[in-house]
């Protein structure tokens, strides 16, 4: 049985010879760590596409230029200080970083967003040009080895690179208002939102139709950060006003298309819009946040096998070393993952916190309950 098999059949409740073994990624604080604790250099470290020095399953992803805006506003630096950094980024956002503990880009902390380039109806109309060109400007060069080296791939293939952040509805147009900015609008232009939201289906389907007619994918994870540790930022009222129409167009196209599994990722506590993102076709997510009080094995004994998972393992556990790592397999994966639907993992980017040592050690236990021969 080869990947994409072993995943389809996992996430379809079907019998597999094993549970895919599945991680997402890490921060590069956590490969600068490893590294230095004897990891290789030349180990990949988006997981997510597999990494055979872990053992690790992955997917096959098709990459377009999906969520940023075309041509991308210029990025230029603002104001700099021996601590931080301000700028304006490729979406006219302006943003201040902190430089300690940069690694390869990747900052120890989220940067703080002061500005958005859409605040009303006037700078929306001259924002939204960026996303109206010829979606075949958002394909890569080499698309044509792309197809063919999809089409014969024995990983799942995703349609659109689920480490990317593809595009949602919260997601991007907290990337063009912020979260401030996009809550007053729910109340202060409802209008404007809803203008924004059939906007986002038609760029979507657009950008998509020519992947979808080229290629037969199996999955698509759609890019929804709306939550946090106290609940989502939208409540399940205004999703069902305002988004639920739209993902139901959405999911109709992608299935129409031959999209069979349709996944929403999102960080943080969802559990109030899960029955309205099942109502709009969605078929699971990840990647089931443990330290914003996610548990996979309450939602599969609300849900059983109408909600499918991918994660729910928490970094904090992982981190502590073997006994919390015992207790935390035990409690939030034996008890389920025999019933299919659930391939677990580590619920984030892992941090680095996490040493190469409890690394390996998790993935000994995880392996163990996944089915899968020793090595």
């Amino acid at each position: 049985m080869n990947d994409k098999e072993r995943f389809m059949r996992c996430l379809r409740f079907e019998a597999a010879d094993h549970v895919p073994n599945m991680e997402i990624c890490l921060w590069a604080q956590t490969t600068e760590r490893w590294r230095n604790e004897g990891m290789p250099a030349d180990v990949p470290t988006d997981f997510m596409h597999g990494c055979d020095y872990f053992g690790l399953a992955g997917y096959d992803a098709l990459h377009l230029n999906d969520t940023s805006p075309v041509p991308p506003l210029p990025e230029r630096v603002l104001s700099e200080d021996e601590e931080t950094v301000t700028f304006s980024d490729s979406f006219g956002r302006v943003r201040r970083a902190l430089k300690t503990g940069t690694v390869g880009g990747t900052r120890m902390s989220m940067d703080t967003y002061l500005e958005f380039p859409v605040r009303d109806r006037a700078t929306w109309r001259e924002y939204r040009r960026h996303y109206l060109g010829d979606p075949s400007e958002r394909y890569p060069a080499d698309y044509g080895a792309a197809k063919a080296r999809l089409a014969v791939s024995q990983k799942p293939v995703s349609l659109l690179e689920p480490l990317g952040g593809t595009p949602g509805y919260y997601s991007l147009m907290r990337d063009w208002m912020g979260t401030e900015g996009l809550s007053y609008l729910f109340y202060d232009d409802p209008a404007l939102i809803q203008e924004c939201a059939e906007f986002i289906t038609d760029y979507v389907m657009r950008l998509l139709e020519r992947a979808l007619r080229d290629v037969r994918f199996d999955f698509h994870y759609i890019h929804e950060d709306m939550a946090g540790k106290g609940g989502p930022l939208m409540g399940p009222e205004l999703f069902r006003r305002f988004f639920l129409p739209e993902y139901k167009k959405l999911i109709g196209f992608l299935r129409s298309r031959g999209v069979p599994l349709i996944l929403v990722d999102t960080d943080g506590d969802h559990r109030p819009l899960i029955p309205a993102f099942l109502e709009a076709g969605v078929d699971g997510f990840g990647p089931i946040e443990r330290a914003a009080g996610m548990d996979p094995v309450d939602l599969r004994r609300q849900y059983g096998k109408s909600v499918v998972m991918i994660g729910g393992v928490d970094k904090r556990a992982v981190a502590r070393g073997p006994a919390a790592i015992d207790r935390e397999l035990d409690e939030a994966v034996r008890p389920i993952i025999e019933q299919g639907g659930f391939i677990p993992c580590i619920d984030h980017a892992i941090p680095p916190d996490v040493s190469l040592e409890n690394f390996r050690y998790y993935l000994g236990k995880k392996r163990e309950l996944l089915g899968m021969k020793q090595e």
